[in-house]
């Protein structure tokens, strides 16, 4: 089969075509609860038959949860994780900012809600055939460090918190085995980098902010980078370097066709410009329910063939 874009590479594999020579990523971006979007592209794609398609995943922040819960065998109770669960006990409720009582309950995010209410099946994730990388800020070393989810052992849970873990609103970072780790976002904004990095001649990547509607550049940025210094030297000079870069790509970005990025082809796949409303922490169980549709009805249109859509619908008010 011709193969001249990266969603005709994905059709070609899906039927059987595979002795390209290409390496084919997905990235899929987190976002804090805007993860449910991207988590609802990726079970469309496994609905659909797609995932064996790729030699790699790579998530970012909730990307990486929304992966590991693919691997994992979830189906739609993964993304209940947003909308039953983190609205309840995640984000914390206070008039005004308490340094010993961070914005984010990390601990009932993963303790209890990923580990004991909705687990991530550790043991379907670590026969996964194929790679599947979370990633991760090392603190101590100042780089983005790509972890294979199928090789975290024990301590999977304790990686994937880690590299959620986001500055400002959870607190200092966190130690696992001897190291620091923070949001993989903080050196790697867009997952796209991990899997360009890897080698992908070829990268879907899944955005869970609709097109057009980027998050904003924060104004914390110039407060964040002298933070970050502290905590180790030169960890905030590199946040700011890899935004500039990332911020001359996001105006560039294309979404109905591919792009070249370093010697790669990436496709990049949002949802309609004004077609959901989900942000870094919302909790309005409408709202969250909306973007899972949304995000499966954006590859359900992209690939699907017989008409399948998701199988819930609400209106916004």
């Amino acid at each position: 089969m011709p193969v001249d874009t990266v969603i005709s590479l994905v059709r070609a594999r899906h039927a059987g075509h595979r002795g390209d020579g290409f390496r084919l990523g997905l990235a899929v971006e987190g976002g804090g609860m805007r993860g449910i979007v991207s988590g609802g592209m990726l079970l469309a794609l496994r609905d659909l038959g797609l995932l064996n398609s790729f030699d790699a995943f790579y998530g970012t922040s909730s990307g990486a949860l929304n992966i590991a819960y693919a691997f994992g065998g979830s189906d739609w109770d993964g993304l209940s994780v947003y909308y039953d669960h983190l609205t309840k006990g995640f984000v914390r409720r206070q008039r005004r900012w308490d340094v010993t009582k961070p914005v984010l309950d990390m601990d009932y995010a993963f303790e209890e809600v990923m580990s004991k209410v909705v687990p991530i099946g550790w043991e379907n994730v670590r026969v996964a055939r194929r790679p599947l990388y979370a990633v991760l800020t090392d603190v101590d070393d100042v780089r983005a460090a790509l972890m294979d989810m199928r090789q975290m052992g024990s301590d999977g849970i304790e990686y994937l918190k880690a590299g959620a873990w986001m500055p400002w609103l959870a607190g200092k970072p966190p130690v696992v085995n001897g190291t620091r780790y923070i949001d993989g976002g903080l050196l790697c904004p867009d997952p796209v980098y991990a899997a360009l990095d890897d080698g992908c001649t070829h990268v879907l990547l899944l955005n869970s902010s609709p097109q057009g509607r980027w998050p904003a550049v924060p104004r914390s940025r110039p407060l964040l980078r002298p933070v970050l210094n502290r905590w180790q030297p030169g960890l905030g000079d590199a946040y700011v370097r890899v935004r500039v870069r990332w911020d001359a790509d996001r105006a560039s970005a294309c979404f109905d066709h591919d792009v070249v990025l370093g010697e790669a082809t990436v496709r990049r796949v949002a949802a309609p410009s004004g077609s959901h409303h989900v942000a870094q922490l919302t909790h309005r169980r409408d709202v969250l329910f909306d973007g899972a549709r949304v995000g499966y009805q954006t590859i359900t249109d992209l690939f699907g063939a017989d008409g399948r859509r998701p199988y819930f619908s609400l209106t916004l008010r």
